[in-house]
């Protein structure tokens, strides 16, 4: 009888024990996710406003899409515009002498605001990666650029 109540109350602390585990991998595992997105977003954001912030000319690529950009950097000739473009959730940055290079992933918007030598980022984050929930998604980030030229 004793033994039966003592294997019980072991399989019952067992269980606890796994369950807490489990709950804690799902709950690491979700932030995990949500900081890898923030930080691919934040790499992104300063990759575009480095650019951004020596470029000579910024504009929208095309007209009322503040979604892409191109930029013309000092040294660039005017057929040699670079740009930054969001498609299907992934920020691209496009070089005309090198092949496009994705810089972030899991990204619902991307946003320029362009004024005379200011231009304002925002950035925003999916709801949620691959259905896990808990990750702290969706993110927004935005920093304003002050343009040197």
């Amino acid at each position: 009888m004793e033994l039966t109540v003592g294997i019980a109350i072991i399989a019952l602390v067992a269980v606890t024990a796994g369950s807490m585990f489990v709950a804690g991998m799902r709950s690491f595992q979700a932030r995990h996710v949500g900081n890898m997105v923030v930080s691919d977003m934040r790499f992104a954001m300063e990759v575009m406003a480095r650019e951004l912030r020596t470029a000579r000319s910024v504009s929208y690529t095309f007209p009322n899409n503040t979604h892409d950009v191109t930029v013309l950097l000092p040294g660039d000739s005017d057929t040699q515009r670079r740009g930054f473009a969001l498609r299907s959730g992934t920020i691209w940055h496009v070089s005309p002498n090198i092949s496009d290079s994705a810089i972030a992933a899991n990204v619902r918007s991307l946003l320029f605001e362009i004024s005379d030598h200011n231009i304002v980022i925002t950035l925003t984050s999916v709801p949620a990666v691959d259905g896990i929930a808990g990750s702290g998604l969706p993110v927004t980030l935005k920093t304003r650029v002050v343009r040197r030229n």
